[in-house]
């Protein structure tokens, strides 16, 4: 295990391990239901820590269908953690909504937001998640770097915590062997900084562009049937959460092979993805890195002090190629 690895997980004890629950009667709300496969991988970082203390949630759920009456049967008073990630804050609408509707809901009980990046475009929804956060006596709020820290302690009331990533705790090793020399591995959603004209490097043989892979057709029915049959095999079939629970982590398993599978397909790989980044880091793959639209890459590196040796930075596509090629020894021709 690399240097940069063992220093975040033991920073990640460091600040988590006091809020961890002795039992299973807890909850992991947001499950990451979508192709966004770094956020899987915070998922199964966040199961596997638990997973150190033997623990497992007894209840979780995506933020758009929530049974808000199961939560209190399952887990009685027991602390909810929501997932964590980078959509905490107003660019993605529907997970914040959800964030301050759980923090409405379940006053009697402690909430623990997994570690997030906090970034808004508008003051306005600042003060109203700040009224939400103020109006909850037992909410902790895990961030992941210190812009996020400083907006967070300045605007709100609660126990706010400097923390890295969760996909640290991640255990995962390359996908087969390098196919291309490098990988364009770059965002193709409003989070992306500018538009990274590739057409240069089309006709390379050495190079291939790609976000993370989108999901094959049936790709979740199929999931779901095969967590049905194991569940019939393990006579688990009418322990409906203990299913959900399972369903969530081949679903979040299946998404990150994908990703791992891309981002082992090259040599070298420039990404503006934080778990691009991050991935490359745990993999020991030699990659630069763009900054997103907000700065959010630039601001978690900085905190942490991820850069290291192969791991570069770049303003630009073709600023990142000159620094990766260089720095690496490796000569692109069509």
């Amino acid at each position: 295990m690399n240097n940069i690895v063992t220093r975040m997980r033991q920073s990640i004890d460091k600040e988590l391990s006091s809020l961890i629950p002795t039992s299973n009667k807890f909850s992991l709300l947001d499950f990451p239901d979508h192709d966004n496969i770094g956020d899987s991988a915070i998922y199964l970082g966040e199961t596997a820590y638990f997973a150190r203390s033997a623990l497992r949630p007894s209840f979780t759920s995506t933020c758009h269908v929530v049974d808000w009456k199961e939560i209190t049967e399952r887990v009685a008073d027991g602390p909810i953690f929501l997932h964590g990630g980078g959509n905490f804050g107003d660019l993605w609408p529907a997970f914040q909504e959800f964030r301050e509707n759980v923090l409405l809901r379940f006053q009697d009980r402690q909430v623990i937001q997994l570690p997030q990046t906090i970034h808004f475009r508008n003051t306005k929804n600042i003060e109203r998640t700040a009224r939400a956060i103020e109006r909850h006596p037992a909410f902790t709020l895990f961030v992941r770097d210190n812009s996020s820290l400083e907006l967070a302690t300045r605007n709100f009331e609660c126990d706010v915590r400097l923390c890295p990533d969760m996909a640290f705790f991640l255990n995962i090793k390359k996908e087969g062997n390098p196919k291309h020399e490098l990988l364009l591995h770059l965002r193709n959603d409003k989070e992306s900084a500018q538009m990274h004209d590739s057409s240069k490097y089309a006709n390379c043989m050495m190079v291939v562009r790609a976000d993370w892979p989108s999901e094959k057709r049936n790709f979740a029915f199929n999931s779901k049937l095969e967590t049905v049959l194991q569940s019939l095999t393990n006579l688990e079939i009418t322990n409906k959460p203990l299913m959900r629970e399972k369903y969530y982590r081949l679903l979040a398993g299946r998404r990150l092979k994908r990703g791992l599978s891309l981002l082992s397909s090259a040599r070298l790989v420039i990404t503006d993805r934080l778990h691009g980044h991050i991935l490359c880091v745990l993999l020991g793959i030699p990659h630069c890195v763009i900054d997103n639209s907000y700065g959010k890459l630039g601001s978690f590196m900085n905190t942490w002090g991820t850069m290291g040796d192969q791991v570069y930075t770049a303003t630009s596509l073709d600023d990142a190629v000159n620094v990766l090629t260089r720095a690496e020894g490796l000569k692109l021709k069509d």
